[in-house]
């Protein structure tokens, strides 16, 4: 026997599904939407609780039961769409973000997506609207949350009030957890099940009280039972409207919706709002298909912009992305799901669990194969390789090039040779992929030693605070005690921004001041040269994407060896940042500092460089990132104004 079905509850589904779908097809429009997953996560909390509290007062629970149910409910949809991307993965997806794509499907089919995306959440992220299984790590919180509660209750309901003493303990301890962790880690705090379980618990203690005849707002009159489920639907509409990005989330912010979503089903459904809005007919259909259109909506608007490679695609397209995905949506409600939920057998059960297994295995076997590069030609070979896996060893992650941590390791200074001079890098990541240019530039016979001081996301200036890398301020003056200890010949600062770094509300006269104090410090070392480089080209669509793209072209037959691009322009070039450098040449001019442009290097009339010349390699491996190759042809084009010589 299961809860009696509440028509108000599947029109609460169609707007926490709405609300989801709005911000991955709109964002910029629905900027809140992605309150919906919390939502989601009220009525999740509220069902199984009740499943769980009815078949405990029967005295006929079964984990065997109970897990069938979740695999038939859950399991039918979710191999159809994992396999749908492991298919077309093969045919859309170059190898890197194939290879990516197969360990999604994998983690998806173990429901431990949330946890791979905070093992993966770093400074050179692959865009998150790339990735087609992104938003399955809502799932794997919920089905984290199935495995570990139901036990829970069961141990607690031995005792008078102990399931209510658990509900409240693991609320609390969740909620204040989600509190302490957001501010210092957004990452953990969004994607961990720790910080996200008060959210559940707050469906599991209403499923709780309304299993006792004495259910909230039960004895009071209509009209409060009215006001409260306006109020529900009030407060999930102000956290719509009021939470975007910008937000510390989930932090204090998610009680919007969490106690909005209560709010609405513990006045049940024969309120106004229960009767006319959440029970309308159209409403309760999308709540009905909310669980595969949550699954099927997020790949199709994933394909259309890897299409576009990384292009926001136009509204009509999006919109026609969304419909695609409600007849998807509709198609697995009506074909697929029933032929298991409303029909289970112990084979079909066990068909479903083997068939999400063995797609995982597919998953894990695509990232074992890095992606199938073999399926492309070995120009398209060379463009799509893991470049960025290639660089970060190259660039010194964690010893010395920080993405967390203020202290540089004792390799980050060459050992001094007697007469020979030591040239200092130091700044941030457009620092620090010099360093494989450096490198190579020393090992040809530079005929200097290196020391490299570079940490993500923080300029080089003393004294700097930056809201992204709170470890910013320690790591200059960990560089400071540094350059005093070794006093180079040549110190040479590169920062991707100067004035605007992380989107913080700076004076610029200020930064400006706190440069200039930062050169005289330099030269009261005894620094006898600073050269300052300026900003590389900046990519709204990486280059390797453009190339690779062009590439598959020309296999298709629509376009010839010579017209594969050399350069490109705006729009899929963000920035060549000419003016900007030619704007930073005068301040350091003034200054008396030596500044180098890339601009020279990498742009002409005809746009910038997608391939180092010769090599085939493109210059970047995001957005404004040089790879390895890249950055040893860009020091040798500057080497004798590097050098001074």
């Amino acid at each position: 026997m299961r809860p009696a079905y509440r028509s108000d509850i599947d029109g609460l589904r169609a707007i926490a599904v709405l609300l989801v779908v709005g911000f991955h097809a709109f964002p910029a429009e629905v900027r809140g939407g992605f309150i919906g997953v919390d939502v989601f996560f009220v009525i999740s909390g509220f069902l199984i609780t009740s499943i769980i509290c009815q078949a405990l007062d029967r005295g006929d629970f079964s984990f065997a039961t109970f897990y069938a149910r979740r695999i038939n409910r859950i399991f039918p949809a979710l191999l159809l769409v994992l396999a749908a991307c492991a298919i077309g993965g093969w045919f859309l997806l170059f190898p890197v973000d194939y290879r990516d794509a197969g360990k999604a499907i994998g983690f998806g089919a173990a429901f431990l997506a949330n946890i791979a995306l905070l093992n993966d959440a770093g400074y050179f992220d692959t865009a998150s609207e790339l990735n087609p299984l992104l938003h399955l790590w809502s799932l794997g919180v919920e089905e984290q949350f199935y495995l570990l509660w139901p036990p829970v209750i069961i141990l607690a309901w031995r005792w008078k009030n102990g399931a209510v003493v658990a509900a409240v303990v693991i609320l609390l301890a969740s909620f204040v957890t989600n509190l302490l962790l957001t501010p210092a880690h957004q990452s953990a705090a969004f994607y961990l099940p720790v910080t996200r379980f008060w959210e559940l618990m707050t469906g599991c203690l209403l499923a709780i009280a309304t299993a006792n005849p004495a259910a909230p707002f039960a004895q009071h009159a209509v009209t409060l039972r009215n006001i409260g489920a306006i109020a529900g639907l009030a407060l999930i509409a102000a956290g719509a409207a009021l939470i975007d990005r910008s937000r510390a989330f989930p932090g204090w912010w998610a009680m919007l919706p969490v106690l909005g979503a209560a709010l609405l089903i513990g006045t049940g459904p024969s309120t106004w709002v229960g009767r006319w809005l959440l029970g309308n007919r159209a409403m309760v259909y999308v709540g009905l298909i909310s669980y595969p259109l949550y699954l099927w909506h997020w790949p199709v608007l994933a394909a259309i912009r890897i299409v576009r490679l990384g292009e926001e695609p136009p509204p009509l397209m999006k919109l026609i992305a969304v419909v695609v995905a409600f007849g998807l949506a509709d198609f697995t409600y009506r074909f697929v799901e029933p032929k298991i939920r409303y029909r289970p057998t112990r084979a079909k059960t066990a068909a479903a669990f083997a068939g999400v297994a063995l797609v995982g295995l597919l998953g894990a076997g695509i990232y074992l194969a890095s992606g199938f590069p073999t399926r492309f030609s070995p120009s398209v070979q060379i463009v799509t390789r893991d470049h960025q896996a290639e660089a970060m060893p190259a660039y010194r992650l964690k010893s010395c090039f920080l993405g967390s941590g203020s202290t540089f390791a004792r390799e980050c200074d060459d050992a001094a040779l007697p007469g020979v001079p030591r040239i200092t890098l130091w700044g941030d990541s457009h620092a620090a992929h010099l360093y494989p240019g450096l490198r190579a530039l020393q090992e040809s016979g530079g005929g200097f030693v290196l020391s490299q001081y570079t940490t993500a996301g923080c300029p080089p200036i003393f004294g700097y605070v930056s809201v992204q890398t709170p470890g910013c301020t320690a790591a200059n003056a960990n560089a400071r005690e540094r350059l005093n200890a070794i006093k180079p010949d040549t110190v040479i600062l590169v920062a991707r921004q100067w004035h605007d770094y992380d989107g913080a509300d700076r004076d610029p006269a200020a930064i400006d001041a706190m440069i200039k104090a930062t050169l005289a410090e330099l030269r009261s070392i005894g620094i006898r040269r600073i050269v300052v480089v300026g900003k590389f080209p900046s990519w709204r669509t990486p280059p390797k994407r453009i190339l690779a793209q062009a590439y598959r072209s020309e296999a298709a037959g629509l376009m010839s060896a010579s017209e594969i691009p050399a350069r490109d322009r705006p729009p899929r070039l963000d920035r060549s940042e000419a003016e900007a450098n030619e704007q930073l040449r005068a301040f350091f001019a003034a200054q008396g500092v030596e500044f180098i442009s890339p601009t020279p290097v990498y742009c002409n009339d005809q746009g910038c460089l997608l391939a180092v010349p010769g090599s085939g390699t493109p210059v970047t491996f995001d957005g404004s990132h040089l790879t390895i190759a890249s950055s040893e042809f860009f020091v040798r084009q500057i080497a004798k104004e590097l050098l001074g010589r």
